[in-house]
Parts: structure tokens; C-alpha cells; sequence
């Protein structure tokens, strides 16, 4: 299992007050282009919400392989163990890469594992 960091993206500038938030992930692992690590390393762009929390697409990168990626929240309602912060190719989807289990309001900075 690698370890996933998240990190907000700050601006060098000002951003405009309607600004959208982004983030990015990335690993300290040694198995950096692993197909599933590739998948989700990168930055998201908030792309709406999902369960009262903000979902964050990834940003294309270019790579032929590239594939829809999600980091999104679910609540309990499905049960306690589905319960937190997912990546996967869509919102609710059965293909997931990753969870962590915080119910925070935004994406928690560390803990992921895949």
C-alpha cells in the first residue's frame, strides 16, 4: 500500500472571489508509476458536491491511459463503512481506487491508502 498526500493548490496571485478550489495529490512511495498510483496522482479541479460536500475531478494530464477520476464524499447512508472521502471513476461508482474515512468537510491532507 502507498500513502497519499493532498494538498490545497495556492495561488501565487489573488484568486477572484468566485474562484474554484483545486487540489493536489501526490506520494512519497518508491512504486510511483504503478498504474493505479499514476491514476490519481495529480491536481483536481471542484467540480460540484456530492452528499454536502465539494467533488474534485482530476485535471487531464495528457497521458493515453487517462481515465475519469473522482475524489468525492459519501455519508453514511449506506452504512458506516462506506462513510468519507473516495476516488473512483465516478460519484458512487463500484471502481475505487482509495478511501479514507474522515468526515471532514474537505479532503483530508493525508491517510489515503491504495
Amino acid at each position: 500500500q502507498q500513502s497519499a498526500n493532498v494538498a490545497p493548490n495556492v495561488p501565487t496571485t489573488v484568486p477572484p472571489a468566485n474562484a474554484k478550489e483545486s487540489f493536489v495529490v501526490s506520494t512519497s512511495g518508491k512504486d510511483s508509476e504503478e498504474v493505479v498510483i499514476r491514476t490519481l496522482v495529480g491536481e483536481y479541479a471542484e467540480s460540484g458536491s456530492n452528499h454536502g460536500r465539494k467533488v474534485f475531478k482530476k485535471v487531464a494530464d495528457g497521458r493515453a491511459e487517462a481515465v475519469d477520476v473522482f475524489m468525492y464524499y459519501w455519508d453514511s447512508r449506506d452504512g458506516p463503512s462506506f462513510e468519507g472521502w473516495w476516488f473512483g471513476n465516478k460519484l458512487g461508482g463500484t471502481q475505487v481506487w482509495s478511501h479514507n474515512a474522515s468526515a471532514s468537510l474537505t479532503p483530508p491532507l493525508s491517510g489515503g491508502r491504495f
